[in-house]
């Protein structure tokens, strides 16, 4: 007989938030109590095969959920006191082209703060901290929920700031993020827009700063959770690296073979949150038995406010870039939850 080990506490009180939230009583506070117990015990993929499994409401739920747990943080106060946060936020920014190496990014953490309690006319009181350097998406990638949380909480509990990178990786897209902190803020939530004045100086003031910026402020936008970020980052040099495995396989490919083969770009349907997506090679003149030539790892992907064709779009301009132009895009539907 298959034994059956009871889930751990942990996990039941996930369960049962889950169940809640469907039954339309669920408690956002319980909830992000719950999953910051995940993220301190360092369970982030548990959460994320949960995430995965979820129908499309519930896996955005989540989502946004999972990101304030490892980025907002209550402080320790007196019971009697309002509660304030600390809070760990993200501002993206665009890169010029062609950066020198090595990179700088480097930033002054004072002016940089005063410069985000202006413009993002945050309340008296609330302290600014931020990073020295604006990190790339390749530095971002690196990071966890779990090691975001940690740097949250270690800030909220009034600990000395730690650098988020110890040095900086080659952006593969034109982005750059500056990461930075509201301490003593009395919401848990980051401003939701930015006025067009206060969009053009933050920039104006950023790029003094750093001149690998470039002078675009229509493509500012408010800051968002540094999970969110994270999530941008990770989408993109994951789906990069998918996109140059799969051209390094093409090219060592007999040139006869190669002519004739055709590239699948794969994109799991699932919940339309969090996905797989995945290439193979197929040759058009083996038997149908035979399979693909060549199939790569599957990379998961964030695709909560994204289009389902994304993925597959991304991955078809780098192929397109490095000369291969035969490819089929295929959406692979998922069974119902």
């Amino acid at each position: 007989m298959t034994s059956w080990n009871r889930p751990d506490p942990l996990t039941r009180d996930l369960i049962h938030l889950i169940n809640a939230r469907r039954h339309d009583h669920g408690d956002a506070d319980a909830a992000v109590d719950t999953l910051q117990a995940f993220l301190e015990q360092d369970r982030e993929q548990d959460l994320l095969t949960v995430m995965a499994a979820l129908d499309e409401e519930m896996a955005e739920w989540l989502f946004d959920l999972l990101a304030e747990a490892a980025c907002s943080v209550m402080m320790e106060g007196e019971p009697d006191e309002k509660p304030t946060y600390a809070v760990m936020a993200a501002l993206e920014l665009p890169l010029q082209a062609n950066l020198p190496t090595p990179l700088g990014l480097k930033i002054n953490p004072v002016t940089t703060a005063d410069l985000l309690h202006k413009h993002l006319r945050l309340p008296p009181g609330t302290v600014v901290l931020a990073e020295p350097r604006l990190l790339t998406d390749a530095t971002l990638e690196l990071l966890t929920l779990h090691g975001l949380h940690d740097h949250t909480s270690a800030l909220a509990e009034s600990q000395r700031r730690q650098y988020m990178a110890a040095r900086l990786h080659a952006p593969v897209e034109s982005t750059a993020y500056l990461i930075f902190e509201l301490i003593g803020s009395p919401d848990h939530g980051l401003p939701e827009s930015l006025e067009d004045e206060d969009r053009q100086a933050l920039l104006a003031g950023l790029v003094a700063q750093c001149p690998e910026l470039a002078p675009a402020p229509q493509m500012i936008e408010a800051p968002v959770y540094a999970a969110y970020a994270m999530f941008d980052a990770q989408n993109a040099v994951r789906l990069h690296r998918l996109a140059d495995e799969t051209v390094a396989v093409w090219r060592e490919l007999d040139q006869t073979v190669r002519s004739r083969t055709i590239v699948h770009l794969h994109t799991q349907c699932g919940n339309g949150v969090y996905m797989p997506v995945w290439t193979d090679l197929f040759d058009p003149e083996l038997p149908e038995e035979h399979g693909p030539v060549w199939t790569s790892p599957d990379v998961w992907v964030f695709t909560a406010d994204l289009p389902i064709e994304w993925p597959g779009e991304m991955l078809t301009n780098r192929l397109l870039a490095e000369g291969c132009t035969r490819f089929e895009n295929h959406i692979v539907e998922a069974p119902e939850n």
